[in-house]
Order: C-alpha cells, then structure tokens, then sequence
C-alpha cells in the first residue's frame, strides 16, 4: 500500500507520538527543566507564578506556530521532490 492510501484510509497520524520521546537524553533535558520550573515556582509569589504560567504558554504558542510552519514547509518540500521525480 501506497503512503498515500495510508494517509487516505486515516493509517498516517504524525501527531500520534508528538511531544514524547524515548529518547533518554530527551528524557533528561525534560526532567531537568521540570526540576527547574517547580524550583522557580517554589520561591515565586502567587503574582510572579501567574505570569511565570503565561509566560510559558506563550511560549508554547510561539513554539507550535514555529513547528507548524516547519511541517507545512517540509510536506510540501517532499511533494514537490515528488513531483520532480515522476516527471522525469
């Protein structure tokens, strides 16, 4: 079966696994900045957490803006090496 029937039969699911990694050197920059944010959070007033807390999901956002124009970038990179390739 083609990746294209794959993708059209719902088989193809790229965010399925997205954000975990089982990668152990991931694991431990993860567990590492969970250490430091609840370090941070421990000696933040009530006030400082709140804008702690935007703080990082604006950053979130950003990130997932950022990656999401890298994807649609990359796919349609890949179709038009696709496409390059089957006119020949």
């Amino acid at each position: 079966m083609s990746i294209l029937q794959d993708f059209f039969n719902g088989e193809v699911l790229p965010w399925e696994h997205f954000g975990s990694s089982d990668d152990p050197v991931f694991k431990l920059y993860s567990n590492k900045i969970n250490n430091m944010e609840n370090s941070l959070l421990d000696g933040m007033t009530e006030q400082e957490q709140k804008v702690f807390s935007e703080y990082k999901h604006l950053k979130m956002v950003q990130s997932n803006m950022e990656l999401e124009r890298m994807f649609l970038y990359a796919f349609r990179m890949g179709a038009l090496f696709a496409l390059d390739i089957y006119s020949e």
